[in-house]
């Protein structure tokens, strides 16, 4: 994709919510570097190589599912990485603490709020999607 970087102040709308860029990447930010750090995440974030760059991609990823215009060319499958960083429940539910948190720390509370909510949604579906591939590669193993 080759649109520019939206200025840290450009904003989006959710829900009648204002979000600016920078808002999106301090979250972002702050999170994943406790995430680097976190006894429980750590292990199944192993396979970050460059923190940066992650922090970039997902910080377009929110940026995107919150309305904004891509600007990144990324290809995203949650579902799949997650699976194979072998995130469960237990993980999911340390995570969103953890995100939860932040969210706290960075937004106002009408933000953090709002975001939860998203996250958790979101969290239910991927947990749910994580249990079928589960069941999926489980049965594939018992077939062979």
């Amino acid at each position: 994709m080759s649109r520019n970087k939206p200025a840290s102040t450009t904003m989006v709308k959710v829900e009648n919510i204002d979000f600016s860029h920078q808002d999106i990447f301090s979250v972002v930010d702050s999170f994943y570097r406790q995430v680097a750090q976190d006894q429980l995440l750590k292990e199944p974030f192993k396979s970050v190589q460059d923190w940066p760059e992650h922090i970039e991609r997902l910080t377009h990823f929110w940026w995107i599912r919150f309305g904004g215009q891509p600007y990144m060319f990324s290809q995203y499958n949650p579902i799949l990485k997650h699976f194979y960083a072998g995130f469960n429940r237990k993980l999911l539910e340390h995570w969103l603490k953890l995100f939860h948190k932040v969210l706290d720390e960075k937004l106002t509370q009408q933000q953090a709020n709002l975001w939860k909510e998203i996250s958790a949604v979101m969290g239910q579906g991927l947990n749910a999607r994580n249990e079928m591939l589960k069941k999926q590669h489980q049965q594939q193993e018992k077939n062979q």
